[in-house]
């Protein structure tokens, strides 16, 4: 039996190699990188699933993890990732998926950041599932969201309008300010911060979008 995620992930990994290379970068905010490289500090990024294909790219070759669903899709995503060096778990970031979240949690012990899109695999667009605040508040560890535009773009005709970058254009990354979830937060402060990190998702994307 073919898989067909499989070996489309070799074009999908290399036009995403084809973007990185050709594009020229500007970073607002903390840039990563370099702590991810040489600290034992582990954060938990957080992207819309849409602006997901830049971060898998500047992301290479660090200390990070990514969450990815039980579907087709999450299929191609993992071997897309594994191409770039970042493994990947099953599961969600909903309340039905924790299973992948508590995988997530023993990835962020043994030092490893991960990375989220807190409104996949399904939807609804833009809209945060509470699965990465309770993630926040079992481990301790802050949230990064991050997002990135690009001067040369597509957008797929799909259920979070995934954006494409195109070669040759020049690309922003965002990185917004960091959540914190204390352990013993009650329901109610759950909830706020979930609504404070899609607040400062989408307004760093808005960001993104208008240079």
């Amino acid at each position: 039996m073919i898989n067909l995620p499989y070996w489309v992930s070799f074009p999908a990994s290399f036009y995403i190699r084809l973007v990185g290379l050709t594009s020229g970068f500007e970073w607002i905010g903390v840039d990563f990188r370099p702590l991810l490289r040489i600290e034992h500090s582990p954060h938990i990024f957080a992207c819309w699933h849409s602006r997901l294909m830049l971060p898998i790219y500047y992301y290479r070759k660090c200390k990070v993890t990514g969450l990815a669903s039980q579907s087709k899709d999450g299929e191609f995503i993992t071997q897309v990732m594994n191409r770039f060096q970042i493994p990947t778990v099953r599961g969600s970031s909903s309340r039905q998926g924790m299973e992948g979240l508590l995988r997530l949690t023993r990835c962020l012990r043994r030092g490893s950041s991960v990375v989220i899109t807190p409104d996949g695999p399904r939807g609804p667009r833009e809209e945060v599932q509470p699965g990465i605040i309770q993630l926040a508040k079992l481990t301790g560890f802050p949230i990064i969201p991050i997002t990135f535009s690009c001067s040369r773009r597509k957008h797929f005709n799909s259920w979070d309008r995934f954006l494409v970058p195109l070669p040759f254009g020049k690309a922003r990354m965002i990185t917004g300010e960091k959540i914190i979830v204390t352990r013993d937060a009650p329901q109610t402060v759950l909830e706020e911060k979930r609504l404070q990190l899609q607040e400062e998702l989408t307004r760093i994307t808005r960001l993104a979008d208008h240079f």
